[in-house]
């Protein structure tokens, strides 16, 4: 007996279902497929594998991009959780190298006077408790943060995964390939890190027609080397970055494409190590266009008005600029923790009123 293969496509929701049943041809009596018959059968299934394909695709990054939108919600939770501890929202980077006190950053010291010595340490690595995370401060002895992150005490736990740390839709491996000198494990990788300013050239900012709104107004939700107060954020957190995309900071890429397999500086120690003190984003702008050839040397952060035509603001450069691996998108965390899916094309103007908490101009991202 032959069957009738029989198709039905449908789409709900926006993703393709492909229906496939069999009618039995009871009138037809012989044994086998003919090669032709069988030819059939292998095209129809081809082009059923080559219409399904791009669903199952898209659909796979739709559920990428909710799990990264849901890392983001839980580190914004976490910095508000801190908040309700200690009074105020915590450190976005603790990198000082200044010696006089600072209350919000005694903990990171052994120095019981001046002059005083801060060590490094990632917001990622403050918030760990409040994502459920503790455990990593308490093997081998225990997480100093007294003491730099890197600092073999803390290395356990530097080369630790976490998975609320990772985007689904970074192509790297997470693990800071070759180990660092000193280190017995790699350490990990992470694609999220906090906002804490926009552009600081004034003269961008007079560009767009803004009045520069100097320091702090300039800084985004979190501050380095200092807690924020709620009070502080006089556009409202709603409406002000707090935490966002930069992934696979580890290595360059720029538009889609990557052009390094490890960044380092001297300056920026292990670019994308999750408890390095190294990694903010700061929303300044790629200058545009970027020419992949030179990638190495030619991309750089937007400093000057005549700059600002081509701006490059989102998916453009991920050294330390908003950077995701979701087509024409990008994910970030406001300061009231909600998160907001910011397209690539957003205005310099724009960008510039959402990293900056007291600009005068509060903007709503939607």
């Amino acid at each position: 007996m032959h069957f009738l293969l029989i198709v039905g496509l449908i789409y709900i929701n926006n993703i393709l279902f492909v229906i496939i049943w069999f009618r039995p041809m009871v009138f037809v009596i012989r044994k086998g497929l003919t090669l032709i018959e069988l030819l059939v059968v292998l095209a129809v299934v081809a082009i059923l594998m080559a219409l399904l394909l791009p669903a199952v695709q898209k659909a796979r990054e739709v559920a990428a991009r909710m799990k990264c939108a849901n890392n983001l919600k839980n580190l914004g939770l976490a910095c508000h959780h801190y908040e309700g501890s200690f009074g105020g929202l915590p450190p976005g980077v603790v990198n000082t190298t200044s010696t006089t006190y600072n209350a919000d950053l005694i903990e990171f010291t052994s120095q019981t006077s001046e002059p005083y010595t801060y060590s490094r340490h990632s917001l990622l690595t403050i918030i760990l408790p409040y994502i459920e995370q503790g455990s990593l401060l308490s093997v081998n002895g225990g997480y100093n943060f007294k003491i730099n992150w890197s600092a073999p005490a803390n290395q356990i736990a530097s080369s630790s995964r976490v998975p609320t740390f990772e985007c689904p839709s970074v192509p790297s491996s997470h693990e800071i390939i070759p180990i660092p000198g000193s280190w017995a494990k790699a350490p990990m990788a992470s694609d999220y890190w906090p906002i804490t300013r926009g552009n600081n050239n004034a003269a961008v900012w007079v560009g767009l027609g803004l009045t520069y709104p100097k320091s702090p107004g300039i800084n985004a939700v979190l501050s380095a080397n200092a807690k924020t107060r709620l009070m502080e954020i006089t556009d409202g957190l709603s409406n002000t970055f707090m935490i966002g995309e930069s992934g696979a900071r580890h290595q360059g890429w720029i538009q889609g494409k990557k052009y390094n397999d490890l960044v380092t500086t001297s300056t920026w120690g292990i670019r994308g190590a999750w408890a390095s003190e190294t990694n903010n984003i700061v929303c300044a702008g790629t200058v545009g266009p970027i020419t992949f050839e030179g990638a190495t040397t030619a991309v750089s952060k937007i400093t000057t008005a005549a700059q600002l035509t081509g701006a490059l603001t989102i998916n453009g450069w991920n050294q330390g600029e908003l950077y995701s691996f979701h087509a024409g998108v990008c994910n970030v965390s406001m300061g009231d923790a909600s998160v907001r899916v910011l397209n690539e094309n957003i205005s310099m103007l724009m960008l510039q009123k959402l990293a900056s908490r007291g600009d005068g101009n509060p903007n709503d991202p939607n």
